[in-house]
């Protein structure tokens, strides 16, 4: 997630705040999910005629036909509805079409209560992954493992290799959790590391009737595959994940006399405040414990980094890299005003920017408006120099929960050639992202709140590859026995690269 967010229900005055984090409860007190077909189709114009208004480039990564082939086809579904699942199952996928991850479509508490109480669920929890080849640059299949089982499948072993439920092989598995999740143009890690674990069997469950059994088609570790037939599974009798209570704010570990591990998790001011800490503080005081110890070699950690505050993955970027880049193209709004109509007459307005604001853009004369290239932010990655600027070298671990503000310093430090990037693709998109102010929707009949970012954010440099996050130099995926491990596979991998005599990171060379 990123930056400040401005959030608007229907003519209500903006009120600043960052974007909400997964799916919160919204109000308790509402208790139907009942819909009537009209009521779903009200619902689901409302949501199509925000996304279209207010997107900066709703065709960034789909074109119009495919649009509006999507919408046509997922509005013809709706002649049935009589629920708020039933409009949900058709408007989360062609939401996650328009390729925005910052863009969601929140349940309400009736609908999550719903599915707690009536759901019986798939009785495995899954690891997604990539397959790795003899070829980094080829974009390789999807795999899927049983991570756990439950009821008739606890004796499935972890590690497992999943090949198909109920006949789908795994890539028609990974386009629904996908599609009901949403992600950065083409990405897959994204959704990958949200549905981990149970995520899948609770995707399943939004997305299709609830079935009695699944037949699963799996792969052993010497090879054998058998098909199993399971029985689902009631909704707590999946044990609920602890509560983690690892901190935000990044920290510095010296793993010998020269060479250091920064864990950077969080880029949220928000975050950071609730711990009692400031961002740039507390990266100021990191980099001085470089200095004064004589660095020579650095692991940057932003495999947890989701993003947060503009423009926090700047700040950290000046204490990497001593001159200012041109990291936009352009930040760019639809308009300085927002407004749509219901069917039924409700008005949703929202005004995108404030008067401060307003004085850092340039109206471009179709209604859009682009940010100025001037402090304090315009389109550069920093305006004074930070101190001290570590010069030493760099491997920076990445993955799938690299998104938004992280995804960009990632893409950032790739463009410059700063550092080894260790781990698997980037969670958001090399190009950019549309994400900082929000627009906040309350659907008016499903009560479901939609969320549409407003900031289109793009790159100052070409997509590579186009619609995907940046891949690393070492693809080393996270594997099923080292899963929320620090110390796995892609960190023993960082270790062995420092262990190198490569002075620049185009020399080193990925251990085997």
């Amino acid at each position: 997630m990123r930056a400040l967010a401005l959030a608007c229900a229907a003519m209500a005055t903006p009120a600043w705040a960052e974007p909400a984090v997964a799916d919160p409860d919204p109000d308790p007190t509402v208790e139907s999910t009942a819909l009537t077909p009209a009521q779903a189709y009200e619902d689901f114009d409302l949501a199509v005629a925000a996304v279209e208004a207010a997107l900066p480039d709703l065709y960034w990564h789909q074109s119009r036909r495919q649009w509006r082939r999507a919408k046509t086809a997922a509005r013809a579904h709706l002649a049935d509805a009589d629920d708020s699942a039933d409009l949900y199952r058709q408007l989360r996928p062609l939401l996650s079409q328009v390729g925005e991850g910052h863009m969601s479509l929140q349940r309400t508490a009736a609908m999550k209560r719903s599915e707690r109480a009536a759901t019986r669920m798939l009785p495995i929890d899954i690891h997604w992954n990539e397959a790795v080849g003899a070829d980094p640059a080829r974009r390789e299949e999807t795999r899927a493992y049983v991570i756990a089982g439950y009821g008739d499948a606890a004796t499935i072993a972890p590690g497992t290799r999943l090949l198909a439920i109920d006949g789908e092989p795994v890539t028609k598995l990974i386009e629904e959790l996908t599609g009901a999740l949403g992600r950065d143009g083409r990405n897959l890690t994204a959704a990958m590391r949200e549905g981990e674990g149970r995520g899948y069997a609770q995707v399943r469950n939004r997305m299709r009737d609830a079935q009695a059994s699944y037949r699963l088609s799996l792969m052993s570790a010497d090879g054998r595959v058998e098909e199993r037939v399971v029985d689902a599974i009631a909704y707590d009798a999946r044990p609920m994940p602890a509560d983690e209570q690892t901190s935000p704010v990044a920290t510095l570990e010296w793993l010998d006399a020269r060479t250091a591990y920064m864990s950077v998790p969080s880029f949220s001011n928000k975050a950071y405040k609730r711990a009692g800490a400031d961002f740039h503080g507390t990266i100021q005081g990191l980099f001085d414990q470089l200095r004064q110890r004589g660095a020579r070699d650095l692991i940057l950690d932003l495999r947890r980094n989701g993003g947060g505050s503009e423009p926090n993955e700047s700040i950290l970027y000046s204490y990497l890299m001593q001159a200012p880049l041109h990291k936009y193209a352009a930040v760019e709004a639809r308009a300085a005003r927002l407004d749509v109509t219901s069917a039924s007459g409700k008005r949703f307005a929202m005004q995108v920017f404030d008067e401060e604001d307003l004085a850092q853009q340039r109206a471009l004369g179709n209604g859009r408006y682009t940010r100025l290239n001037r402090p304090p932010e315009g389109l550069m990655t920093h305006w004074t120099v930070s101190a001290p600027v570590y010069r030493g070298r760099l491997v920076v671990l990445v993955g799938g929960r690299t998104f938004s503000g992280g995804a960009e310093l990632a893409s950032m430090l790739r463009h410059v050639r700063r550092g080894v990037l260790v781990g698997e693709e980037v969670g958001g998109a090399h190009h950019g992202n549309t994400s900082g102010y929000e627009w906040r929707i309350e659907l008016p009949n499903s009560r479901m709140t939609l969320l549409v970012p407003l900031l289109q954010f793009r790159m100052n440099w070409p997509a590579l590859p186009s619609g995907g996050g940046v891949r690393p130099a070492c693809a080393v995926p996270p594997e099923v026995a080292e899963l929320d491990v620090t110390r796995d596979r892609a960190w023993r991998t960082a270790v062995a690269l420092l262990g190198q005599s490569w002075r620049r990171p185009q020399q080193a060379r990925c251990p085997p």
